[in-house]
């Protein structure tokens, strides 16, 4: 079976959205011929066994694809010449609806995967970082009547668990529904032991961007109601440098050497880290399908998490801890002692149950769930829905240019955030 597959950002960008893409078409193309079409220039590093092909579209940064005439017939042109089977689009934005517009016309099978919660897709992204009009009521309906005019033009729509299924139903949406969860490559994390729990020093470990969703600021505040012999782990990218000067001023120097920011590092790397880590800690405040309470768990890590979506579908007092959305820090620490402060068999328990957990998890089983529901569109071509591309189509490009504005902003901000900081600095000297 020849099948496309479109992602919305650069192999090494774009969080947990980004890394699915490419490692779904890398694990799709073990079994199908398959080709990813994504915005940007660098594939990255295919793993051995993978014969995915890509067809890199000019990008305006590492999310926003230059669709000018010219970048959108040469892509319908490759559309013609490659005539896949079946199309799989993990974004809903720019490339996904041109994308769209070629199967709609063609008659070819078009799935969405939706890594984000359409109810709240104006929480994510750069559009995160501006009020008013763009937080506004009239743009939430709007984005609503997008992303619910983009679910019915295609043939199904993949939710990652119940929660996410529950909100794309509850945006409107009744075609056809699958949940099929995110694949990890659990063997990955398989050699590797987290620290006897007897050890004195205590690791807590979060993975994930520093951005206010995140809510690193408040895993500090956990450390504060904490002995001196507990010490936090911050796995990530700095990409809100506001949010970071924020929890860097929450710390004061009691603080500062018992936190660890260790940037972004590649996933390949996070098991070792794992390996010391006592305890996986997370304080955010909304995750679909989190990769990283998933890789954690698959180490043998117990996690401690307040409730999101991803919290509640696989962390209990097997695994860990689950408490409430509005636990204070100090509930927090006194859970993050229960737990780190048991004894050597439970703990060990514990580790056993969170590998267990997440077993259905493993790449196998996703792509066999995606096969069927491929083999579900045969002699069904198309959408679920008769009529045309123009609601999405038009929509599209006006929220294509609306981020290209936003980001002109943010670069702008950028720039006279980092000339207030240079003249406070000289005015210091």
């Amino acid at each position: 079976m020849k099948i496309l597959v479109v992602s919305s950002h650069e192999q090494q960008f774009g969080g947990g959205e980004g890394r699915m893409s490419f490692e779904f078409a890398v694990e799709l193309s073990k079994r199908h011929e398959v080709t990813l079409v994504f915005p940007g220039k660098d594939a990255g590093i295919l793993p051995p066994g993978a014969s995915l092909k890509v067809y890199p579209v000019r990008s305006l940064d590492y999310t926003l694809p230059a669709m000018t005439g010219g970048e959108i017939r040469a892509l319908f042109r490759f559309l013609d010449s490659y005539r896949p089977d079946v199309i799989h689009s993990h974004t809903p934005w720019f490339l996904g609806v041109m994308v769209q517009l070629w199967a709609f016309r063609n008659g070819v099978p078009f799935y969405f995967t939706a890594h984000e919660l359409p109810s709240k897709i104006l929480g994510w992204g750069m559009i995160r970082y501006m009020s008013g009009l763009l937080q506004s009521s009239f743009m939430r309906v709007l984005a609503s009547t997008y992303i619910v005019s983009f679910c019915r033009h295609c043939t199904g729509v993949v939710a990652l668990n119940t929660a996410a299924a529950e909100d794309i139903r509850g945006i409107g949406y009744r075609g056809r529904l699958y949940i099929i969860p995110n694949g990890r490559t659990l063997a990955l994390y398989d050699g590797h032991s987290p620290t006897p729990i007897s050890r004195m020093e205590k690791v807590l470990t979060f993975v994930g961007d520093v951005i206010p969703r995140k809510n690193q600021k408040y895993l500090v505040a956990v450390l504060r109601h904490l002995p001196e012999n507990y010490r936090l782990l911050l796995i990530g990218h700095d990409v809100d440098h506001q949010y970071r000067r924020q929890i860097d001023a929450s710390m004061g120097a009691s603080l500062r050497g018992r936190v660890t920011f260790a940037g972004r590092l590649d996933h390949a790397q996070v098991p070792r880290h794992l390996a010391l880590t006592s305890l996986w800690v997370s304080a955010s405040l909304r995750e679909v399908q989190s990769l990283a309470v998933m890789e954690a768990l698959a180490s043998g890590t117990p996690v401690l998490g307040l409730s999101n979506e991803t919290i509640d579908q696989l962390v209990d007092e097997q695994v860990g801890r689950r408490l409430s959305r509005d636990a204070t820090p100090e509930e927090f620490a006194r859970a993050v002692r229960e737990l780190c402060e048991t004894g050597d068999d439970d703990y060990e328990q514990m580790c056993n149950a969170a590998r267990q957990r997440v077993r259905p998890f493993d790449w196998a089983h996703n792509m066999d769930l995606t096969e069927q529901m491929y083999a579900g569109s045969a002699g069904r071509r198309g959408s679920s829905r008769r009529g045309t591309l123009a609601i999405p189509l038009i929509l599209a490009v006006a929220q294509m240019l609306m981020s290209l504005l936003i980001l002109r902003i943010l670069r702008l901000r950028t720039l006279f955030e980092s000339l207030a900081a240079a003249r406070r600095a000289h005015a210091r000297a």
